[in-house]
């Protein structure tokens, strides 16, 4: 078996691509079925966000035919030719794909270096393909070792408390250009995780009203009420946007919630007053021409990207791709001695009928054998086995966890005729 990644993300991937890829847990339910239900593919897991689609799979067959299948159901997907996937794919097989996946679990790979989000993002996509039933032991075990690394690197290093959240990279320019958030107005739409970050952040900043809006009245109650704000209603954005000075939009929805002609009335009423709108969605939560209208300065992650680009890393990346690359290592060599087991297992198995079969003939040609005998004489051939596999057993396990593992057990198999 193979593992395979094929993954789009906003290193190679142009932003209006990604924002049509951007798969809902439902549809993820769906993609996840169909490709399970593809030959030659036995486990995949869907990780979705804001700036990457990637796709794990542990699959046997051509990485090119794979990597075609994968493509045609992403293109469908998102509406798109499936050359414009095929050309901003970047598809990694084996190491290469763990060393990706355990880069991305670090934060490595985020468009805010060493940001923290993504670890739920990992956890939320492996649970919803364990519960689609599309992971066994090989993919499972890939993701809880991608897992184990992001928690051994943030623990180990500064590279969380150095990273920084799209949202906080976002109220950051909100910052520098309304000269402070204390005691500004400003207004969250979205109660999902992102909307909760801004929310909390916005009150830590000082604002002094903060409005929450969400399609569930409930959820905008409930976000409110824990960061000293008021819920709002959606239907009233137009009213709600002339007294702001910021809005932060993270709602999940596939279409802008946020359209041109309500900030433009609003702004009508706004007078001179600026506003700075900060687009969490992907995709988009508001038309981009509320970013042409007098006085409003719209930032969506695309900008959020250039921003964070120009920004100096965290001291620590270094000592985290250190920390990557020995666990890929410990990754790979546990996973050659996992797969010497079922090996060793047809041998063991093999030398076992075949004692069975010669005692049982021995037993046929010396019926005058007492029980005592035959007990004896099975015990010590039994015994001269073990003694005869053990030392092979040991061997080949520790042949398997090295570099040419496969090819040890390969000729192991060659050499034994095993069926394993």
């Amino acid at each position: 078996m193979t593992i395979v990644t094929v993954g789009l993300s906003h290193r190679i991937t142009p932003p209006d691509v990604l924002e049509k890829l951007v798969v809902s847990a439902a549809q993820r339910s769906e993609m996840l079925a169909r490709l399970h239900a593809e030959p030659g593919i036995d486990e995949v897991v869907v990780l979705s966000t804001c700036n990457r689609l990637e796709v794990y799979l542990d699959a046997k067959g051509p990485v090119e035919e794979l990597t075609r299948t994968v493509a045609e159901l992403v293109a469908d997907q998102g509406d798109l030719p499936v050359g414009e996937i095929l050309r901003t794919a970047q598809v990694q097989v084996d190491t290469a794909a763990a060393e990706h996946l355990f880069s991305v679990a670090c934060g490595l790979e985020s468009m805010a270096v060493g940001e923290e989000q993504i670890v739920a993002q990992l956890r939320t996509a492996a649970r919803a393909a364990a519960e689609a039933g599309t992971t066994g032991h090989t993919v499972t075990a890939l993701m809880d070792a991608a897992l184990r690394v992001s928690k051994l690197a943030r623990t180990e290093t500064t590279i969380s408390t150095a990273g920084i959240s799209l949202a906080r990279a976002g109220l950051d320019l909100a910052n520098q250009y309304l000269g402070g958030l204390a005691g500004r107005t400003a207004v969250v739409v979205g109660t999902g995780t992102v909307g909760k970050l801004a929310a909390r952040l916005l009150h830590e900043a000082g604002v002094e009203r903060l409005g929450v809006a969400s399609r569930s009245e409930a959820a905008a109650a409930k976000l409110a009420a824990t960061v000293d704000g008021m819920p709002l209603q959606t239907a009233d954005l137009t009213a709600i946007l002339a007294d702001a000075d910021i809005l932060v939009t993270a709602t999940g929805a596939v279409v802008p919630v946020v359209l041109a002609e309500q900030v433009r009335a609003a702004r009508a009423q706004a007078g001179d007053r600026p506003l700075f709108v900060l687009d969490l969605g992907m995709p988009r939560d508001v038309e981009t021409a509320v970013g042409r209208l007098a006085g409003v300065n719209l930032v969506d992650i695309p900008a959020l990207g250039s921003y964070l680009a120009e920004r100096d890393v965290p001291d620590d990346i270094p000592r985290v791709r250190e920390i990557v690359a020995a666990e890929v290592a410990s990754y790979v060599d546990r996973q050659h001695a996992a797969s010497a087991t079922p090996v060793i297992a047809a041998l063991h198995s093999q030398i076992k009928q075949l004692t069975e079969a010669e005692l049982t003939r021995l037993n046929d040609r010396l019926p005058n054998l007492s029980e005592q005998e035959r007990a004896e004489t099975a015990a010590t051939v039994n015994r001269i086995i073990r003694k005869v596999l053990h030392r092979p057993t040991v061997r080949a396990k520790e042949f398997a966890a090295g570099p040419d593992g496969p090819a040890y057990l390969e000729a192991l198999r060659q050499l034994f005729d095993l069926n394993a």
